[in-house]
């Protein structure tokens, strides 16, 4: 670099333009006629001699079929970004797997289990950090017991499933008929 022979640039005074007195580097363009020399289109940086003036073809006024007008740009990129920050829809919960059938004699045992405790049956939740918040947050703001909200949850789950009400009014019917046959 330093041993080169050209000269290195620096910026002078002489580059500035008072003001009102600047001037385009460049000419102005759109204005063209067949006689103007457009070999650089207006560049002339170096102040190098034009080279050839090499005539424009005839503008031929031909009638051509209308074109779709173009989507500009920028509706064709907001309509990009509204996709990518469109909020995605849920997953659809897993379907439940089908119920496997449960014999009368398996159904009778939990019957008489669950009737064997006297009072409410209790059982534990483990819930990952984010259920947790969730559902504690739906309490706080439903003026409800996370309790009452896990019942209601249940219940409804429940009325989903035939089958378990099916075999619950079956184990209803056997149990009055055994108590019947006793008195």
């Amino acid at each position: 670099m330093f041993g080169s022979s050209k000269p290195s640039a620096s910026l002078s005074s002489g580059l500035l333009a008072r003001k009102g007195q600047a001037r385009p580097a460049m000419r102005p363009q759109g204005f063209h006629t067949t006689s103007m020399n457009l070999e650089d289109l207006g560049w002339n940086d170096m102040g190098e001699e034009a080279g050839p003036v090499v005539p424009l073809a005839p503008i031929v006024d031909t009638p051509t079929k209308a074109l779709p007008a173009a989507r500009p740009p920028v509706l064709v990129e907001r309509a990009e970004l509204e996709e990518a920050i469109a909020p995605t829809p849920a997953p659809a919960p897993a379907p439940l797997p089908e119920p496997t059938p449960v014999s009368m004699a398996v159904a009778r045992r939990l019957t008489r289990d669950v009737q064997a405790k006297a009072g409410k049956a209790a059982f534990t939740l483990r819930l990952d950090p984010d259920r947790h918040l969730r559902l504690r947050l739906a309490s706080a703001t439903r003026h409800r017991s996370s309790q009452a909200l896990m019942i209601d949850a249940l219940d409804a789950l429940l009325a989903t499933l035939p089958e378990i009400e099916h075999l619950a009014d079956q184990l209803k019917t056997d149990r009055t008929a055994a108590q019947g046959g006793k008195a």
